[in-house]
Parts: structure tokens; sequence; C-alpha cells
């Protein structure tokens, strides 16, 4: 972390501890939108990340696309709270190349409650072309704290350089890797779930549901934390949170050129899950959205439809928060949504360990 960064993530924590009347003194007025309310931190950090003027990604412009994900990773680090602290370990996936980094968390003591068998196989989010293994390491550490299962943080290639369906393919054979290394690993005969969030909550579905021909061993539930469901939707809470709240349909736009070649059909299930046919092979789903997020609607519907189609899911939506918050763990309700949607995986894997 840079000097910079340290001062910021001090700024901010101590903005984030001030007393109510405080923040939103220096919020502002609440902020309401399809009668639901901003929540008084996401209003703070929204509003500071308004000041400052994004980087996006280019396919045409090397440093520019370098830049952004060094913007990416530098903002993460700020915003990712006091690190759980827990064993780790990096190794690397795919027995073809190029291998796939990888970092097992192996949670202390469990808890009678928690799980003792079981792995957690996370996908990172950011579009296809952010994120990687460190921004996404505050949020593994605590799901492994809370579930009391080992989590494996998984990477994937990313676009522009390699578009779809380079992700799918990687973490296709990361898992296929995966679950030849168990003992490695430490397991014996685990209940395993896939998860993942927003880019990466795409790929888990996706996965889980092209793994269901496969004879390997199946995941027993997902965990879906706002994922992206429908490429080609511009409706709803797209236009409704269009912009302003961290993500933007701009941001959307732009990571989907990224990702998806010019000539593809966007309706492609293992481009829009909403549009698959086979999701009753799916096993049970936590699905988890965010009432501000421009991805919120098509994370419902996608709820819905695996419902209708025979799929066992809990949909959990934190009215007041904004895509992205899972990595927002400097924030006390940032922090609460993630403990709660942890403690309901943990909850879906001792009932499957248990019948």
């Amino acid at each position: 972390m840079t000097l910079l960064e340290k001062a910021k993530t001090t700024s901010l924590n101590t903005l984030l501890n001030l007393p109510r009347f405080a923040k939103r003194r220096i919020a502002g007025k609440p902020i309401r939108v399809d009668g639901l309310e901003l929540d008084l931190d996401m209003q703070l950090l929204v509003k500071l990340s308004n000041l400052e003027k994004p980087i996006r990604p280019s396919r045409q412009n090397p440093q520019q696309l370098q830049a952004s994900r060094q913007a990416f990773n530098a903002s993460t680090r700020i915003v990712q709270g006091k690190l759980v602290p827990m064993s780790t370990r990096n190794l690397l996936l795919g027995q073809d190349n190029p291998r796939l980094p990888a970092r097992l968390y192996t949670p202390h003591q469990q808890a009678p409650n928690q799980a003792t068998d079981a792995l957690l196989f996370f996908l990172h989010g950011g579009g296809w072309v952010h994120g990687n293994l460190d921004t996404h390491d505050n949020l593994c550490r605590h799901l492994a704290q809370i579930t009391g299962a080992r989590v494996l943080s998984v990477e994937y290639q990313k676009a522009p350089e390699n578009p779809w369906p380079t992700a799918v393919n990687d973490v296709l054979r990361a898992y296929e890797d995966a679950m030849h290394r168990l003992p490695e690993l430490g397991l014996n005969d685990p209940v395993i779930a896939v998860a993942g969030d927003s880019a990466g909550g795409k790929l888990a579905t996706v996965l889980a549901r092209k793994l269901a021909d496969r004879a390997i061993r199946q995941p027993a539930a997902q965990l879906l934390i706002y994922p992206s469901a429908d490429s080609p939707r511009e409706v709803g809470s797209r236009t409704l949170f269009a912009d302003g709240f961290l993500l933007t349909d701009e941001g959307i736009r732009i990571y989907k050129d990224c990702y998806i070649p010019a000539d593809q059909d966007q309706c492609h299930p293992d481009i829009s899950p909403l549009y698959a046919e086979d999701l009753h092979q799916l096993p049970p789903a936590i699905v988890v959205t965010a009432g501000f997020d421009p991805l919120r609607d098509e994370g419902r519907d996608y709820a819905r439809k695996m419902q209708q189609a025979g799929v066992a899911v809990q949909w959990i939506e934190y009215p007041g928060l904004v895509h992205g918050f899972a990595n927002i763990l400097c924030s006390q309700s940032a922090r609460d949504a993630v403990n709660d949607m942890g403690s309901a995986l943990r909850d879906l894997m001792r009932c499957h360990s248990a019948g």
C-alpha cells in the first residue's frame, strides 16, 4: 500500500467511525430511489468516489488498460477493512498451460455450527477485466471464517487480451484440477459450493451448469453475489442506477465490450445465464442483490428463473447497499451483509452434509 493509499484509508476509516449525525451532515440529505434509501455509509463512499474521475479500461490503449487495473486494485485496498488473520497458501491450478494462480484459505479452530469438511470454490469479480486474488483477499477470509469451510480463490485470464470464452474454460479446468487434488487441500469428502461476485458470480453459475453433465464431484450449493446474468439488458435498474452509485452503465458497457467478441450473440447461456434452458440441473443457490445496483433486476430475475426451474433458491437483497459492497469491508453495513450471506451459505452446506 502506498503512502497516498494509507492516508486515504485512514481518512475513510475515521469518517466511517464518526457518530451517525456527523456522517449525515457530511453526506447530505438521504438519497431515495425506487422506494429505497441508500445506506449512510454507502452514501458517504459514493460521494467520495464521485469526486474522482474514473480510469476506464481501453481495448485500444494498453497503457490506459494497465492504469485502470492499478486504480481498481488501489481502490480495493483502501476499502478492504481489517484483514481477518488465517493461514493461506498460494498454488497453481490447471494441468494445461497457462496455469492459474489460486489461494487456499484455511480458517482457524471451528465453532460447533460451522462446516468441517467443506470447500468454497470462489471466483472474483471485476468485469472480467479487473480483479485478482488480492482484490478479493479479505472477502475470502471473511467467508472462510464465517462458514468454517476452506476457501479456494481462483484467478482466470482477463479480457480484453483473453475474451470470452477463455474465462469460462479457465474456471472449468481449475475446478477439475482442484477435485483431483482434494487431499492436498486438506479435504477428505467435502461438501462443495461454487461462489463469486458480479462477473465471478456469473462464472460460478455457468460453471455449475456445465459441471452437471460431467462425471466429476458436483457442487452442492451456489453463492451468487450480485451476479451479472443478462448482458443485453438496458432497462429497469440498469437505467435507475446508471450513474453515481459506483458501478455505472458506462462501466458495464465497457466491460461487456472488452469481454464479449463483437460478433458473438450476447444471449448465449454461457454469457447470459438468464437465457439458459437447463437450469433445473443446478444445485441450491443463494442469490444476493443490492438495492442500488444497476445489476439488481437481472439478479432478481435469475433467482426467479432458477426457482421456476425447480432449484431451491434463497434470495437475499440488501436494499440500501451498492454493487461491490462485499469488498467494502471497512463499512459495518457491508460487514453485516457479508456475515449474513456467509451464515446462510454455512447453513446450506451443513444441511447438505447432514442430509
